[in-house]
């Protein structure tokens, strides 16, 4: 440890300044019946001179239900960042605690659902994980699940996701009524949700009639995909009339690539993303996007789980927030879809 480091005061250190029994400082502190008034007064005084703080989490696990939920998430990825920001809000008004575990370049998902499991979660909500099927299978016979922005096929599972279908129909729509019909989107890569959206991508140029100008390009879910993507485009004899991409990042990338080689977006070129994360509505991008409710999300992924976690009644679904839907899963549990929303910007005006 560091020199200028303050270790935490604990309960033991509180009652040995006091000269006292660790069993009677936590009763006063817990405020346990039974500890004399005039010591009780005289523990909170010290407690407090020493910078005593309880640790919540210790709490929470000397419950019999721990109250304590455990979420993971990508570093790096803005619309996760907005999940867990709506994660802790959720948490807060259901009265729960939140735990985290971060992916990172140098820690998986399994990693991360290993330290959560380790905590005594009451259940897990994994955003997009990037979990092997067999892991979260095994970790689904240990406690709840909720899987947010992917689908599995693991029985039991619930999964919360917006309707990418819809979101991204709104827009080959919005892109066709201004007269775009070569469209190109750049996939997902590996991300786990880049199926479903390129399939949609399919779909709605289909029934738009253009099924025989789809283009899809290998791309990914970060700026430098969108970037690499776009740099193919500019290099070709002719543009594109748009570019969607994956997610918002990829898209930025684009936009910065086409502007760095002096294409004139929109004029020669519309670019989209999806996810609706900040940095897009930016005047610097003013990117059209599809905007998830992150915050609907979220909610109701905490709501999902703490009805597996303490089931009551025949379940109506009378509890579901506003604007979100439910379908059964073939391999049990509940699907709950959320409807995005097209947000036109500059970038495709």
């Amino acid at each position: 440890m560091s020199a200028d480091r303050v270790p935490r005061v604990t309960i033991a250190m509180v009652a040995a300044r006091l000269g006292r029994s660790a069993s009677t400082v936590s009763a006063a502190l817990n405020g346990v019946p039974g500890v004399a008034a005039d010591t009780r007064e005289e523990i909170l005084r010290v407690a407090d001179e020493m910078g005593y703080e309880a640790d919540p989490r210790a709490r929470l696990l000397r419950r019999s239900h721990s109250g304590l939920i455990g979420a993971s998430f990508a570093v790096g990825q803005a619309f996760q960042g907005l999940i867990v920001d709506g994660l802790y809000l959720a948490c807060a008004a259901l009265d729960h605690s939140l735990a985290l575990a971060a992916v990172t370049p140098h820690r998986g998902g399994s990693e991360g659902l290993r330290s959560l499991l380790a905590d005594h979660c009451e259940g897990l909500v994994l955003v997009d994980p990037a979990i092997p099927e067999d892991v979260l299978a095994r970790a689904a016979n240990r406690v709840r699940i909720v899987v947010v922005c992917r689908t599995t096929a693991v029985a039991g599972i619930d999964e919360v996701r917006s309707r990418d279908e819809l979101g991204i129909a709104a827009q080959v729509d919005h892109l066709v009524a201004r007269g775009r019909r070569r469209i190109v989107y750049i996939d997902g890569g590996d991300e786990s949700a880049s199926a479903v959206r390129t399939a949609a991508y399919r779909a709605a140029m289909s029934a738009h009639g253009l099924a025989e100008a789809v283009r899809v390009l290998p791309g990914g879910a970060d700026e430098d995909a969108g970037a690499g993507c776009a740099a193919v485009l500019a290099e070709e004899p002719t543009l594109p009339d748009a570019v969607m991409c994956f997610n918002d990042h990829a898209a930025v990338g684009a936009l910065m690539e086409l502007r760095r080689r002096g294409v004139r977006v929109p004029r020669e070129i519309a670019v989209c993303g999806y996810d609706g994360i900040p940095v897009a509505a930016s005047s610097a991008f003013s990117l059209t996007t599809v905007r998830q409710d992150a915050a609907l999300i979220a909610e109701t992924a905490v709501r999902a789980l703490l009805r597996r976690v303490h089931p009551g009644a025949d379940d109506d679904g009378a509890w579901l927030p506003d604007g979100v839907v439910r379908e059964a899963r073939a391999q049990g549990g509940w699907s709950y879809l959320v409807t995005p929303e097209l947000v036109e910007r500059d970038s495709t005006a």
